[in-house]
């Protein structure tokens, strides 16, 4: 089968799910607005490095995709989906985007468990990252629901939702790493490209950086005190 085209993939974000404007409204279907977000980031960065930024469009609509048949689990339910609509190599998406560099310690939060973490390694081990995984990785971690911000807020949110975990501050450093990296290929610094970011939020990446790093470093304190 040929490659997901950025309007297809958009028809199996929203199948079974949107309907009509209403439904873009409900908070249930925030995650949408998400995927469209990194869709749009991701063709923009893609653009911009001269590279398929449909394709990369694309992968970015299907991401989180999983999550439309429950948000638990939905990097492996993603791939499944996405392979029985016969899109297997798209599906990588849906595996990669939470894990840095296709590294299964690198990610937000605590990571997958029992046999979901076998099945995510195992695969994660064999499909060595590539520049579309990469594109897609940053997108996820500055694109929110309601637009495009700095991946230190981003950061943030996701640490004071799902709290911190031993890997944390060597997934913030390898995110910073891979930033560094692709505005290293742009040639332009990455928040540049997304005028829409709102001044407030680039106005306070030090302080955001600042309480993420203090969050983590409680926990490591915390950590040390127990042992």
């Amino acid at each position: 089968m040929s490659k997901l085209r950025s309007y297809e993939a958009y028809a199996l974000l929203i199948k079974d799910v949107i309907t009509d404007d209403n439904d873009l409204k409900s908070d249930d279907n925030k995650w949408i607005w998400h995927c469209i977000y990194v869709a749009e980031a991701s063709r923009r960065i893609a653009y911009y490095l001269h590279l398929d930024y449909n394709y990369a469009m694309s992968l970015g609509y299907v991401h989180d995709i999983g999550r439309k048949i429950s948000h638990q689990g939905h990097p492996i339910l993603g791939y499944q989906y996405m392979c029985r609509m016969g899109y297997e190599e798209e599906g990588r998406s849906c595996l990669t985007h939470s894990f840095i560099n296709n590294d299964i310690t690198l990610t937000a939060g605590e990571g997958p468990k029992n046999n979901s973490y076998l099945f995510l390694k195992h695969y994660l081990d064999n499909h060595p990252v590539d520049i579309y995984d990469n594109i897609v990785q940053l997108c996820d971690l500055f694109c929110e629901s309601s637009g495009f911000t700095t991946i230190e807020k981003r950061l943030l949110d996701i640490t004071k939702r799902k709290g911190v975990t031993d890997n944390s501050h060597r997934h913030y450093q390898a995110v910073i790493e891979l930033k560094n990296k692709i505005e290293s290929m742009l040639g332009c610094d990455l928040y540049s490209l997304f005028p829409e970011i709102k001044k407030e939020d680039l106005d306070s990446v030090a302080i955001d950086r600042e309480e993420l790093l203090r969050l983590i470093d409680s926990y490591s304190s915390k950590k040390k005190l127990l042992q």
